[in-house]
């Protein structure tokens, strides 16, 4: 692994505190994308790193500014002596730093419940008023002498309850009959008859097809053969008449050579004219 030079990590660190790759890193595994645009990005610098040596170089780099910035707070000092501080912050300034998280103070024991205060028993109720004969039949008296019609001027009139409505026995509910009917063996052979046939005039209707094709391929090769033959017979009638004329011409050649020959040598005379 090449070693960075300190130019090379300041572009580094430019480009990875610019706008809009701070805007872009979400710390998931969507960041590849902006690390390889940070690579090309180095590229077009002069520096020439691959995606994978960005991500490594700026998780060390930014190990080391959480170390000098906890130190920083601790100590209270302004000025850090590692010069790549001021860059590191400008990139990694506004992310979370890993602050360790004090414990949780132990919850206090739990108080017992205050003791119930006992309520004072309460006074005994008075003894009914005894009611005599005579206050009995007054009461009743002014009862009987209200009028049916004040009664229902404040109540309203009171319906009749329907004591065969209230009293009748719930209605029983009807079974519904619901039958699911499957198909019948009758209709599943119609299908397969229907099927078969449809196969066997299939079949039949390729056969005849095949029947019709050869028929025609035969009488197509029957005409070629004829053809044929005819033009052979045309052709030997050709050569006999050539070799005819031909035999003749040649016949008629040597018995003019022949002539011409015969009338060079003068014709001897027979022994009787001696």
């Amino acid at each position: 692994m090449h070693n960075w030079q300190e130019n090379e990590i300041e572009k580094l660190l430019t480009i990875r505190a610019s706008e809009p790759i701070r805007h872009l890193i979400t710390g998931t595994v969507k960041d590849s994308v902006v690390y390889q645009r940070m690579s090309k990005l180095l590229a077009e610098r002069g520096v020439y790193r691959t995606h994978m040596q960005v991500i490594s170089k700026l998780k060390a780099l930014r190990k080391q500014y959480l170390k000098y910035h906890q130190l920083k707070i601790r100590c209270g000092s302004e000025h850090v002596t590692w010069p790549f501080y001021e860059q590191c912050h400008r990139a990694f300034g506004n992310g979370p730093l890993p602050v360790k998280r004090p414990r949780s103070p132990s919850p206090p024991p739990a108080r017992p419940p205050p003791p119930q205060q006992l309520s004072p028993p309460s006074p005994p109720h008075p003894p009914p008023l005894p009611i005599d004969d005579e206050h009995h039949e007054v009461v009743v008296g002014l009862w009987d002498d209200v009028d049916d019609k004040e009664i229902n001027k404040h109540l309203g009139p009171v319906e009749p309850e329907d004591d065969d409505g209230r009293y009748s026995p719930p209605e029983q509910l009807q079974p519904t009959n619901t039958t699911f009917k499957l198909p019948s063996k009758r209709r599943k052979t119609s299908v397969m008859d229907q099927v078969s046939s449809l196969v066997r005039t299939t079949v039949s209707q390729l056969k005849e097809m095949d029947a019709s094709m050869q028929a025609q391929e035969e009488a197509r090769l029957q005409r070629l053969m004829e053809h044929e033959k005819e033009m052979q017979n045309n052709l030997m009638c050709q050569l006999v008449s050539m070799h005819e004329r031909i035999s003749r011409e040649t016949h008629e050649r040597h018995a003019e050579l022949v002539d011409r020959i015969l009338s060079r040598f003068p014709s001897q005379p027979g022994p009787s004219g001696q």
